[in-house]
Parts: C-alpha cells; structure tokens; sequence
C-alpha cells in the first residue's frame, strides 16, 4: 500500500467518530425512509472498520452496539442478533475497562435484537439484566440514552 499524503491514523480515528455519530444519529431519527435506513447500516460499517483500525477492544464493542441497534432499529433481526452476541462477548472480554453504561448498553441491545428476531425468550433473559446494569447508573444522561434506546425493550 502506498503511503498516504496525510496523517493515516488521524484521518482513520476522525472517520471512526464521524460515521459513528451520523449512523446514531440515524438510530435515533423518529423515522427513517428505506434509504435513510440503508445509510445508517452504511454508516455503522463503516465506522466500525474504522474502530478497527483506530480504536481498541472498548471502540470495537461500542461498533458492535451501534451494528446491533442500527439492523434492530430496521427491522433485521437475525443481523441485529448477530452483532449483539459479538458485543455481549467483548463486553465480557473487556471486563473492567469498560464502563457501568457499555455493560447495560451491551446487554440492552442483545434484549432489543433478539425481541426485534421474535426470540422472545432470550429477550426476555437479557432485558432484566440490562435494567438492573442501567439502574446503577449514576450520570443522567446515561440513563436516558438507555431509556431511549433500550428501556421498552
């Protein structure tokens, strides 16, 4: 590979917070057209190659989250299963690096993506343990992004 006229791992990590914002930010939309919702997979893709390159085991899981809740959010169960069970497993790799709120994140969208599949059971296996990692948040903000995103789950 040639070597790029600019700074690699500036431009990888700037990439990795752009696609990751626009593909939240599309999450979050009140509703989303088909094409919209293709850009946010897009998006969440992209910004986790880019975790990849520019980040750790932290931005990896927080990539896997953002994949999980993005294919939940447009109705594709089974690929927001998929990305789920790979973030629960780097939550568990993480162990104490991680913080108090990617532990309820982690589990809140393995609740969102297997009800979102119809695996009600499973759902309702992970859903609990999201609350009760969500209840010990202290910062508000946290919690209500957890509310958002994963409370009704």
């Amino acid at each position: 590979m040639n070597t790029p006229p600019f700074d690699l791992a500036v431009a990888q990590r700037w990439f990795a917070v752009e696609l990751n914002n626009l593909a939240w930010d599309l999450v979050e939309a009140t509703t989303l057209s088909e094409a919209q919702a293709q850009r946010m997979i897009h998006a969440a893709h992209a910004a986790c190659y880019f975790w990849l390159e520019a980040g750790d085991v932290l931005n990896h899981l927080r990539a896997q989250n953002l994949l999980a809740t993005a294919y939940a959010k447009a109705g594709l169960g089974e690929r927001a299963v998929y990305h789920a069970e790979t973030c629960v497993e780097l939550s568990l790799e993480a162990g104490d690096r991680q913080t108090d709120f990617d532990r309820a994140v982690a589990y809140g969208c393995a609740a969102l993506a297997y009800r979102v599949a119809g695996k009600t059971e499973l759902a309702e296996k992970y859903f609990p343990l999201a609350r009760e990692l969500a209840w010990k948040l202290r910062d508000a903000d946290e919690k209500s992004v957890f509310d958002r995103l994963y409370g009704g789950t």
